[in-house]
């Protein structure tokens, strides 16, 4: 016994002491992480290096990388601030093959693109699309950059393709982009004539002072011309739209085809690892372009649009500098040999009504239908938190592409389109979704490239929920106008002469045969207004 209580004692003690020293261990840890990051903050820059805008921004924890993002550049939540995950930025991967284990040959000074070794020296495409910085054998300027880079320079008010700039208004992209290039040049000790191209014969760096000069040797002569048409007659701001419009005309795609697709689209999925020996369908294109943009941080948030920045690829296809992803489509069928024929939905407010299911809703459907609640909710729309702070409003709309559980509490779970991690049903909102919130569904990549809903895809998924939705609609208003009595009661009395028409909407909800009648009602889609749905 005495051997025994000794034994424990001598555990204890023994016990306390790897605490303790554990304790010191981690205070240590903790001092070295804190010294290490407070260095890694003083060390960063101050802007976003994709919108070069300030704000809450998050480090990446490369070491020895100065670079800082908002989460929403980078499409991350604005959870990830408060999270200790580790998070690399894509300065340290390949933008060709994605590797990042290779030594990284070229970087952009002004943007995320870089490249390994093998694609340096193999992909003479795209290393064709920079140029060095003079001294520095592994830094330079893309294409896009460099572009930027001249237009700033010399202060021009309107792009090769007619879009105008202002490099003074520091809401706007261009003038941010030139107050970073500003202060790479002084922390480089650069200037423009450091700048040249290493494919190039002419390495004495000398820039010829005629801006439209410098546009024909970077960017081609037919856009070089376009510029050089529009800066001329600038001054009259009716005769400079006709020429906008001429312009656009004349930059309309005149490509070669190659089977089935034009040659830029097909050298384009070639790049992604796409099959190109059959026709793709429009989905698995705007996937293509949705995992290629997602990948390199190529969407953008402006004045409540969401734009494409396009690079040297996906400028071969559209044309520009940027689209609209709502018109992402109708450049890509200028591209095609057959265009699909295909009737679309229209996202507006009616159509979404269709297919909208409230958290409510969702969890009587889990009760009541145990068997087929799945089937009903995947692809449907629900509305959730907008984490991604993206759009303007607090909520979004956004469809169920799948159910999972999770493996801790057998909890059930929604995986959403365009969402990493699924969210659980009781963060559904149970409100009705605003008109702002299906405008900004509208123009969400998501919807946009991933998922364009044909009208038979809308109408099938309106049948399954037609019934359950009716009758959930007749539930709710019944007690909405139940409430609306009692309140018409308390403000103006029994002589309120609101009270008999809300007694007789009671009254006709709760009759068979309108319950019969509503039920028997066909839902009726609305298409877009587009080519191939004319007959509508």
């Amino acid at each position: 016994m005495e051997f025994k209580e000794k034994r424990k004692d001598y555990r204890k003690v023994f016990c306390r002491r790897l605490r303790m020293e554990f304790k010191e261990k981690r205070k240590d840890y903790r001092k070295v992480k804190k010294k290490k990051n407070k260095i890694h903050m003083e060390n960063s820059e101050d802007w976003c290096f994709i919108c070069k805008d300030g704000g809450r921004l998050m480090l990446c924890d490369y070491e020895g990388c100065s670079k800082v993002y908002h989460p929403k550049c980078v499409g991350k939540s604005k959870s990830i601030l408060k999270s200790q995950k580790s998070w690399t930025c894509r300065k340290h991967l390949c933008s060709e093959c994605f590797n990042g284990s290779v030594a990284i040959s070229f970087s952009c000074l002004c943007c995320t693109y870089v490249l390994c070794h093998p694609c340096y020296t193999s992909t003479t495409s795209a290393a064709s699309e920079f140029s060095l910085i003079r001294g520095k054998d592994k830094e330079g300027l893309c294409k896009e950059c460099l572009e930027l880079v001249r237009l700033a320079e010399s202060n021009s008010e309107y792009r090769p393709d007619g879009k105008r700039l202002d490099f003074e208004d520091r809401d706007t992209f261009e003038c941010r982009f030139k107050e970073c290039w500003e202060i790479i040049k002084e922390n480089e000790g650069l200037t423009l004539d450091d700048v040249y191209s290493p494919n190039s014969n002419n390495d004495d760096g000398d820039d010829d002072d005629d801006h439209i000069e410098v546009h024909k040797s970077i960017l081609g002569k037919r856009k070089a011309e376009a510029e050089e048409f529009i800066i001329s007659d600038s001054d009259d701001d009716d005769h400079l739209q006709f020429q906008k419009s001429i312009l656009l005309k004349k930059q309309k795609v005149e490509a070669k085809f190659i089977g089935w697709g034009s040659e830029p689209l097909i050298r384009f999925l070639q790049t992604v690892k796409k099959d190109t020996s059959k026709q793709l369908s429009h989905r698995d294109l705007g996937s293509a372009i949705y995992e290629y943009v997602i990948d390199r941080h190529f969407l953008e948030y402006p004045n409540k649009k969401t734009k494409v920045r396009c690079d040297y690829r996906l400028s071969k296809i559209f044309g520009k500098e940027e689209v609209d992803v709502v018109d992402v489509f109708s450049f890509l069928d200028q591209h095609l040999e057959n265009v699909e024929e295909t009737c679309y939905a229209s996202i507006v407010t009616s159509n979404m009504k269709l297919v909208y299911l409230r958290r409510s809703l969702v969890e009587k459907l889990m009760l009541e239908q145990p068997e087929s609640w799945e089937r009903k909710v995947v692809g449907s729309f629900v509305r959730v938190e907008n984490v991604e702070g993206n759009n303007s409003s607090d909520h979004k709309l956004i469809q169920v592409k799948g159910i999972t559980k999770e493996d801790k509490n057998d909890e059930i779970l929604l995986e959403l389109l365009g969402r990493e991690d699924p969210i659980s049903i009781s963060l559904l909102s149970d409100c009705d979704f605003t008109e702002e919130e299906c405008e900004d569904l509208q123009r969400s990549p998501e919807i946009c490239l991933l998922r364009r809903h044909t009208i038979a895809e809308i109408e099938q998924k309106a049948r399954e929920l037609h019934e359950d939705i009716t009758k959930d609609w007749i539930e709710r208003e019944l007690v909405r106008l139940d409430d609306c009595i009692t309140h018409e009661k308390k403000q103006n009395g029994w002589i309120s002469g609101d009270l008999s028409e809300y007694w007789r909407k009671i009254e006709m909800l709760q009759q068979s045969s309108e319950h019969e009648r509503r039920l028997k009602q066909v839902p009726q889609v609305i298409p877009e207004r587009n080519k191939t749905c004319l007959f509508f």
